[in-house]
C-alpha cells in the first residue's frame, strides 16, 4: 500500500508536517506512518579522543561509568520517542480521523530515513529540524540532504500548514522534465489541486502538448506564459496568485540540466513560503 511518511521530531514545524501528512492520507486514502529517528550521540561518543592521555586503570573506570550512563541516556531518548509519537497520534485521530502507523529506528537520520521510504512513498518533513531551531536557522541542514538522497516524492513544510487547492508545475522541454510530467500525470494527490503550468522562456509554444496531457489525465489546467529569470519568475507567480505549492524536480551535481536540477530548485526551495513537492 502507498504510504504517507511524516518526520517526526521536536522541531518547530512539528505539528505543520504533521497535518500536511494527515491531509494528504486523507485525501489519497495512503496509509499514514510516523517515522521518529533516534540519532542521538552516545555519551561515549568523544572518548577516542581522550582515551590517549589517560592511564588504563582511569581509562576502564571511566568506560563502566560511560555504559551506565548510555543506558540511562538510550531509556530517556526511548522514553521521549514514544511520548512524541503518542502527542503526534492523538492529535491527528482527534483532528482527521486516522490512527498512524509507527516507524522507531536508531541512528543517523538520513540513513534510517533512506532506509525506510520507498519509490511509491511521499515523504513530508520540516524545513527546520529540532538542531536547526536551536541555532535559530531558517533552512535544516539535513533538509536538502534529505530531498538529494530520497528514493520517494518529498514534500518539505514551514512553520504553518494550509492546505492546497492550486499549484505550480514549472515546465521547460527536457527529459528531466519529461519524468516529471509522467509524475504528475499519475499523482494521486496533484489530480485533485489544480495545476498552474508555467513556462518561463522564448518557446511559451512547448506547453501546448504537456497541457493537454494533464488535461487527458483529467487535470483542471490554467497555462501560464513568462520571460525573465526563471527562479525569480516562478516566486513572484505564486506570490502574486496566492498559490499554496510549488512543484520541483529534485537536485542534482549535473550543469547541464540547470533549470530543474540545479540552481532554480535551491533558490525557490530557500525562499518560498510555502509548501515545496520535490519530485524524482
Amino acid at each position: 500500500m502507498n504510504r504517507v511518511v511524516a518526520c517526526i521530531d521536536s522541531s518547530p514545524c512539528i505539528n505543520a508536517l504533521a497535518e500536511a501528512a494527515a491531509w494528504i492520507a486523507q485525501k489519497t486514502g495512503r496509509q499514514l506512518v510516523l517515522l521518529q529517528v533516534l540519532d542521538y550521540y552516545p555519551a561515549s561518543y568523544h572518548l577516542g579522543e581522550i582515551s590517549g592521555v589517560i592511564g588504563f586503570e582511569s581509562n576502564a573506570m571511566l568506560l563502566k561509568e560511560l555504559a551506565e550512563l548510555e543506558q540511562k541516556q538510550s531509556e530517556l531518548a526511548l522514553d521521549y520517542s514514544n511520548n512524541l509519537l503518542e502527542h503526534i497520534s492523538e492529535m491527528i485521530q482527534e483532528k482527521y480521523g486516522i490512527t498512524p502507523g509507527r516507524i522507531q529506528a536508531k541512528g543517523d537520520f538520513l540513513e534510517q530515513s533512506f532506509n525506510e521510504l520507498t519509490e511509491d512513498d511521499i515523504a513530508v518533513i520540516g524545513r527546520v529540524g529540532e538542531r536547526s531551531a536551536e541555532k535559530n536557522k531558517t533552512l535544516g541542514s539535513n533538509v536538502e540532504n534529505f530531498i538529494r538522497g530520497a528514493k520517494s516524492t518529498v514534500l518539505t513544510v514551514g512553520q504553518t500548514f494550509k492546505p492546497p487547492t492550486r499549484f505550480i508545475f514549472a515546465y521547460e522541454l527536457s527529459e528531466a522534465c519529461q519524468k516529471m510530467l509522467k509524475r504528475v500525470e499519475k499523482s494521486d494527490l496533484l489530480k485533485l489541486l489544480q495545476c498552474h503550468l508555467l513556462y518561463v522562456g522564448d518557446h511559451p509554444e512547448i506547453l501546448n502538448e504537456p497541457a493537454q496531457r494533464l488535461k487527458d489525465a483529467g487535470l483542471d489546467v490554467v497555462v501560464e506564459y513568462r520571460y525573465g529569470d526563471v527562479a525569480e519568475n516562478i516566486l513572484d507567480y505564486q506570490n502574486q496568485h496566492q498559490i499554496q505549492l510549488i512543484v520541483l524536480g529534485a537536485f542534482s551535481h549535473s550543469k547541464i540540466h540547470q533549470f530543474f536540477l540545479g540552481s532554480v530548485t535551491t533558490t525557490i526551495f530557500r525562499n518560498s513560503a510555502v509548501p515545496l513537492l520535490v519530485t524524482k
